[in-house]
């Protein structure tokens, strides 16, 4: 794996690890086919398969510029966590994320996942700042973003196609100087 992280992140209730092909099954495959979880997904707009998984996630394992990881509760893969691609001559990166089981909505599980990456991000790779896009009516990555320490940074107003109506874009960010010498949000 490309990935500098050679063990668990965890913060004793939420796990992020380095995704593998293992983790392409059918559980994760309908996940992104129901239309309540990928409504906020651009995969949303392309057939899922088991093979299309499974080559997004070669690619996300081959690629030295995105780091994929699953996120998992109680050993359970219950989404997934992306920082990338990565920008090298500005030292930034995006996040993205989808908490797929539904029975790990509305727990915190997204917003400790997003602190474990960004503190992935800023102290093992080097970024200088994060950003993420997240659609206006998804209230709960919103909500996700601003727990973990993000700052609303900006607004896109009608930037998305959301099933028949132009949504606004909401746009987060982090910066090093955010987090403390522990990884921490200040």
């Amino acid at each position: 794996m490309n990935s500098p992280a050679t063990i668990p992140m965890t913060d004793g209730r939420v796990t992020i690890r380095p995704i593998s092909l293992d983790d392409v099954t059918q559980t994760y495959v309908n996940w992104l086919r129901d239309p309540e979880v990928n409504q906020y997904l651009e995969t949303r707009h392309t057939e899922q398969s088991m093979a299309s998984v499974g080559d997004f996630v070669r690619a996300m394992i081959s690629s030295p510029d995105q780091h994929l990881f699953a996120i998992c509760v109680d050993g359970k893969h219950v989404g997934n966590i992306k920082v990338g691609p990565i920008k090298h001559p500005h030292q930034l990166a995006d996040v993205s994320l989808f908490i797929g089981d539904r029975t790990a909505w509305g727990k915190g599980v997204a917003s400790a996942a997003i602190k474990l990456i960004s503190r992935f991000a800023i102290r093992t790779l080097g970024l200088k700042k994060l950003n993420a896009g997240v659609y206006g009516p998804n209230t709960g990555s919103a909500k996700a973003f601003l727990n973990a320490g993000y700052t609303q940074e900006g607004l896109r107003r009608r930037h998305f196609k959301c099933g028949s109506d132009m949504v606004d874009s909401f746009e987060f960010g982090l910066c090093a100087e955010d987090l403390d010498k522990e990884g921490n949000e200040r």
